[in-house]
């Protein structure tokens, strides 16, 4: 039996780094799986991952800042597998640059791929959510809540994801859904470009702001904590701030 058995999630940003770990983490828990992302390929991927798996899993096209592509994508899913139950937000264009370098455009690109891309999907997945009490993952970043240099666009854009995240859960909370947001820190792929480039020393300075002294696993660390905010274990739990960060922020 798993934690999310028959439901069905639908995860954006699912092509890679985080948001192919939710979307794994769900499906191998027991959810059906809509993998949508900007870029096809990367979630057919996926899907065909998580297919040989023994799950079920759909890939998508989706632009989340364009409404229309987001209403067919919501639509294909719900046509393949009648019902939708649980919406991960996870997608969004990262455009990291320092703050005196930063244009208006860089700061539009962050909020359209994130606090509005959030917005379309919760509002076209809303009419299938309401129906059964859905839950709602939103995805934050330390960028925001501790603010990182050189991250300022990023992190503006994924502050707002959480105050949207807080006042849609007072609202929707009489339908049943939850709405919360998960801060992780993960093997993403900008991290694996990162890491590269970085010495011994400059990854043993980073692991020491870590008590787990590590990087968290996409599926096993930060995918399990997206299904637990998913699973009638999270059923009283909303408009909260899970940090799945491995005790990162504690020095914050």
């Amino acid at each position: 039996m798993g934690l999310v058995d028959d439901k069905i999630a639908f995860i954006t940003g699912a092509g890679q780094g985080l948001g192919e770990g939710a979307a794994r983490a769900l499906a191998a828990d027991g959810a059906a799986v809509v993998v949508a992302d900007l870029d096809f390929e990367k979630v057919r991927r996926v899907a065909l991952t998580i297919e040989a798996a023994g799950s079920r899993a759909l890939a998508v096209h989706c632009d989340v800042r364009d409404r229309t592509s987001v209403d067919e994508a919501v639509k294909a899913a719900a046509a393949e597998f009648g019902q939708l139950d649980i919406l991960v937000n996870c997608a969004m264009t990262q455009n990291l640059v320092p703050f005196d370098e930063a244009t208006a455009e860089d700061l539009t690109s962050a909020f359209e791929s994130s606090v509005l891309g959030t917005f379309n999907l919760m509002k076209s997945c809303f009419p299938y959510l309401r129906k059964n009490g859905g839950k709602v993952v939103n995805f934050g970043s330390a960028a925001g809540t501790e603010g990182v240099a050189g991250m300022a666009t990023y992190g503006a854009a994924k502050e707002a994801v959480r105050g949207l995240t807080k006042a849609v859960a007072t609202e929707w909370g009489q339908h049943g859904i939850t709405v919360n947001v998960v801060v992780p820190t993960g093997a993403s792929p900008a991290w694996e470009r990162v890491k590269s480039s970085m010495s011994d020393k400059d990854l043993e300075r980073t692991f020491a702001q870590f008590p787990l002294k590590r990087m968290g696993d996409p599926i096993d660390d930060v995918g399990r904590v997206v299904v637990f905010l998913c699973s009638p274990y999270s059923d009283y739990m909303t408009g909260r701030t899970l940090f799945a960060d491995g005790g990162r922020s504690l020095f914050r």
